[in-house]
C-alpha cells in the first residue's frame, strides 16, 4: 500500500515537474479559486436565511414586546424598516408566529366584525354594544384602506350620531377622519384619492364626502378631486382628430402610390382634407306596406257585402209643399197621386292586412362626409403636362371622390366632383437638391486609411507570434537529448547442433504431417 501511494507521489512529481511556469501559475489559480468558492459556498449556505414575521408595520411598541420575548425565548432577530419589522430565521418563523399568536401579539389587529357572531345580545348595554360597533366598522376601514396600492398603514376615526327616537327632517350626519402613511417614493393618483374617499363614505351609513377628511403623515390635506368633464371631452376630441388624419392619410397615401409609379415619386405631392360625421345616431322606423306591390293592395283576410232593394206602389202623405207645422219651406212636396218606388242600397266592406316593419337602426358614427384633393404634378424637364395627362389625373381623382362619398346616397355629378379636385402642373421648388460629388470625400478616405492600418497591424502580429511560437519550439526540441543508437548483434548458430537439428525436423513435420504437428504442440503446451 505505501508502495503505492509513493508510486501516486512519484508520478504526481513528475508530472509537476514537466509543466512550464505558465502552467503551473493558471493550475494554481484554478485550484486557489475552487478552493475560494467551496468556502463562500459553504459560508453562504451555513448563515440562515431570515424572513420578516408580519406583512403590515408594526408600531415601536409591539416591536419592543415582540423582542422581548424573542430574547426570552433565544431565538435570533433583526429589526428592520427604521423599528417597524423585525425578522427570524426562516426554520424557526413558523413557532414564533404560533407562539406569538398565542400571547396575543401583536395586538394592533383589533376587533372586527367577527366579534358579533360570538357574543349574546344578553348581558351586553346599548353603549357597549355601540362602541364594538365603532371599533370594528374602523378596523374594517383600515383593513380596506391599506388595500390601496400605495397605501401603508392607515388609522380611522369615526363619528356616529346618536339614533333619536323623534322624527326630524333633518338627519344628523357622521363623521370621518383618516390619516394614511403614503409608501417612500409613491404618489396618490387623483383616482386612487377619490377612491379613498368613496370608500369610506359608502361604508360608513349617512356619511357624506364633505364631511370627511383624508391627510398624509406628514399631515398634507388630500382634497377629493373634482370630477371635470373637460379631460373625457378632451380625449373624444383627440381620438376624433387621430381617426381624421388616419383617413386622411391612407387616402393620400393611396394616391401618390398610384400617381408615383406613373409621374415619379418626386414628381407628385398629394393634399387631402375631409369632412367627417362623429355623430352616434339611434333611431327607430316604423312602416307600413302593401304585399301587393303591384297594384298597391293590402292581403284581403275579411270580406262583407250587402244589398237591399226595394220595388212598391203607395199615395205618400198629403198637404201642401213647405206648409205645415213641421215642413221645411220650398221643399218640395209628394205627389197626391200614389207611384211606383224603387230603392236599392249596397254595402262592400273589405278588410286588408299590411306588412307593419319596426326597425331600430344604430348608424355608424364614422362616416365621410366631405373630401377635398390637391394635386401638385411637376411637368418635365423644358416642357408643359399635356392635357390627355391632366385629364386621366382628373378622372382618377374623380373616381376617389366618388367611391369615397358613395355612402351618402347622393349621386354627385361631374361638376360636383370636379369641384373637390384641383391639379397644379407647376415646377417644384421646395425640392432638396443633392450635389453629385465626383471624388471621394476626405473623411471616407481617412477611413480607408486607418481600416488599411489595423489590418496590416494585424497581419504583423500574426506574423510576429507564429514566428515567436515556431521559435519556442525549437527550442524545446533542441533540449530534448538525442535517443542513443544501439547496435544489436545478430545471432550466430552452428548449423550442426542438436537445437538446429530439431527445428529442421519440426518445420519438416509441420510440412508433412501438420495435424500431428498441432497435436504434438497441444501436448508440450499442456506439459508446460
Amino acid at each position: 500500500m505505501n508502495e503505492r501511494l509513493l508510486q501516486y507521489k512519484n508520478q504526481i512529481v513528475e508530472k509537476w515537474n514537466s509543466l512550464t511556469r505558465k502552467q503551473k501559475l493558471i493550475f494554481s489559480s484554478i485550484v486557489i479559486f475552487l478552493l475560494v468558492s467551496l468556502g463562500l459556498y459553504i459560508y453562504i449556505a451555513s448563515r440562515p436565511v431570515y424572513v420578516s414575521l408580519f406583512k403590515q408595520p408594526l408600531s415601536e411598541q409591539e416591536i419592543g414586546t415582540i423582542k422581548q420575548e424573542l430574547d426570552s425565548s433565544k431565538v435570533d432577530y433583526h429589526i428592520i424598516n427604521n423599528g417597524t419589522g423585525i425578522e427570524v430565521p426562516q426554520v424557526n418563523a413558523q413557532d414564533v408566529i404560533v407562539d406569538l399568536a398565542a400571547k396575543g401579539i401583536p395586538s394592533t389587529a383589533g376587533i372586527s366584525t367577527q366579534i358579533f357572531t360570538g357574543t349574546s345580545s344578553f348581558g351586553i348595554t346599548d353603549r357597549q354594544f355601540d362602541v364594538l360597533k365603532k371599533d370594528a366598522l374602523q378596523a374594517e376601514l383600515k383593513k380596506m384602506l391599506e388595500r390601496v396600492d400605495g397605501v401603508q398603514t392607515a388609522q380611522v376615526m369615526l363619528t356616529l350620531p346618536n339614533d333619536d327616537v323623534w322624527v326630524t327632517e333633518t338627519k344628523e350626519q357622521a363623521s370621518a377622519s383618516v390619516i394614511v402613511q403614503i409608501e417612500p417614493g409613491k404618489q396618490l393618483t387623483p383616482e386612487q384619492t377619490r377612491a379613498l374617499y368613496f370608500i369610506v363614505s359608502r361604508s360608513v351609513p349617512n356619511l357624506p364626502t364633505d364631511q370627511i377628511t383624508i391627510t398624509d403623515q406628514y399631515s398634507n390635506l388630500l382634497k377629493l378631486p373634482d370630477t371635470d368633464d373637460s379631460t373625457n371631452s378632451m380625449s373624444a376630441y383627440q381620438q376624433q382628430e387621430k381617426i381624421k388624419a388616419e383617413v386622411q392619410a391612407n387616402i393620400q397615401k393611396d394616391i401618390y402610390n398610384f400617381l408615383g409609379v406613373i409621374m415619379g415619386r418626386d414628381k407628385v405631392i398629394v393634399q387631402t382634407a375631409v369632412k367627417m360625421d362623429f355623430a352616434n345616431e339611434k333611431r327607430e322606423e316604423k312602416l307600413v306596406t302593401a304585399p301587393d306591390t303591384t297594384n298597391n293592395e293590402g292581403l284581403v283576410i275579411s270580406a262583407k257585402k250587402l244589398s237591399e232593394t226595394f220595388s212598391g206602389q203607395g199615395t205618400p202623405p198629403g198637404g201642401t209643399a213647405g206648409t205645415g207645422q213641421n215642413d221645411v219651406p220650398s221643399f218640395p212636396g209628394a205627389s197626391q197621386s200614389g207611384s211606383n218606388s224603387n230603392y236599392e242600397k249596397t254595402d262592400d266592406i273589405v278588410n286588408r292586412e299590411v306588412n307593419r316593419i319596426t326597425r331600430n337602426i344604430v348608424e355608424s358614427p364614422y362616416k365621410l362626409v366631405d373630401l377635398s384633393i390637391n394635386v401638385g404634378v411637376e411637368p418635365p424637364t423644358g416642357g408643359q403636362l399635356d392635357q390627355q395627362t391632366m385629364d386621366s389625373i382628373r378622372q382618377v381623382l374623380r373616381n376617389v371622390v366618388k367611391v369615397s362619398l358613395s355612402e351618402k346616397g347622393v349621386s354627385l355629378t361631374q361638376d360636383e366632383l370636379d369641384q373637390r379636385i384641383s391639379i397644379f402642373p407647376r415646377t417644384f421648388s421646395g425640392k432638396v437638391v443633392v450635389e453629385q460629388q465626383t471624388g471621394l470625400s476626405p473623411s471616407l478616405l481617412i477611413g480607408a486609411g486607418v481600416l488599411a492600418l489595423l489590418a496590416l497591424g494585424a497581419v504583423g502580429f500574426m506574423v510576429f507570434r507564429r514566428r515567436k511560437q515556431a521559435q519556442q519550439l525549437q527550442e524545446e526540441f533542441t533540449d530534448i537529448p538525442e535517443p542513443q543508437i544501439f547496435e544489436v548483434p545478430d545471432l550466430q548458430y552452428d548449423e550442426n547442433s542438436d537445437e538446429v537439428v530439431v527445428r529442421k525436423q519440426l518445420e519438416k513435420l509441420a510440412r508433412s504431417r501438420p495435424d500431428e504437428f498441432v497435436v504434438l504442440l497441444r501436448t508440450w503446451l499442456a506439459e508446460d
